[in-house]
């Protein structure tokens, strides 16, 4: 069974970019008011809850503390135009797993949004237990780690193109730390393999391949 999210957003260019920005990998149906989401969530359980915060009839954190109340556990993502520091702690301690900023592009939303609807690049339960259940801290720290891989991958090259095993493997420590820390599954395997054999043309390959592949999803737009 696909995995479904409930959407609630006033806004039909925010409904319809949501959508399409998750589409092929969740079912996501779509509501505008607080009163349809409690509609929906009265028949069938969703496996992840995205809130506008802000809604023509009611606030977002005080619906879901309604939901709560009434059993409904599943995980719940604030979206708002205004978050500052202290608003997100606000939305945190409301019972929100992640408060995000919009604007959001497509590519930063589907990376915010793994650690509850999966990749097969990434190990969500582990790293989240890393960052002892900080959503918010696992995004951040997902965030830098794929902002510094061109620079590692470019290191990376020039080590191995020199021929300078020892070099190339100081590179990949450093990936393998990371990689570890923030879940890069996929990425990480192919860094084991290639640190124990630097001169492996074959292993080189698929770490660039993985780093792309990682890089790719995340600059994509739509």
């Amino acid at each position: 069974m696909s995995l479904t999210v409930l959407l609630i957003e006033d806004d039909a260019a925010s409904r319809a970019f949501v959508t399409h920005a998750l589409c092929g990998s969740v079912r996501v149906d779509a509501v505008r008011t607080l009163a349809e989401a409690g509609d929906h969530c009265a028949e069938a359980r969703y496996d992840l809850l995205l809130v506008d915060v802000g809604l023509p009839d009611g606030q977002g954190d005080a619906w879901l503390a309604r939901q709560r109340a009434l059993g409904n556990d599943s995980p719940a993502v604030a979206f708002t135009a205004d978050l500052d520091g202290d608003r997100r702690r606000r939305l945190l301690a409301c019972g929100f797993a992640a408060a995000l900023a919009k604007p959001i592009t497509a590519p930063a939303l589907r990376m915010a949004l793994r650690p509850w609807l999966g990749d097969p690049d990434w190990e969500d339960r582990d790293a989240l237990a890393a960052v002892g259940g900080a959503a918010d801290t696992l995004i951040r720290l997902r965030t830098l780690f794929l902002a510094e891989l061109p620079q590692q991958r470019e290191r990376l090259d020039a080590a191995l193109a020199a021929g300078d095993a020892e070099a190339a493997r100081r590179v990949l420590h450093q990936l393998k730390a990371g990689c570890a820390f923030v879940g890069a599954r996929a990425l990480a395997e192919s860094v084991n393999r290639l640190h124990a054999e630097p001169g492996s043309p074959e292993a080189a390959r698929l770490v660039f391949a993985r780093i792309d592949h990682a890089l790719a999803n995340t600059s994509q737009n739509g």
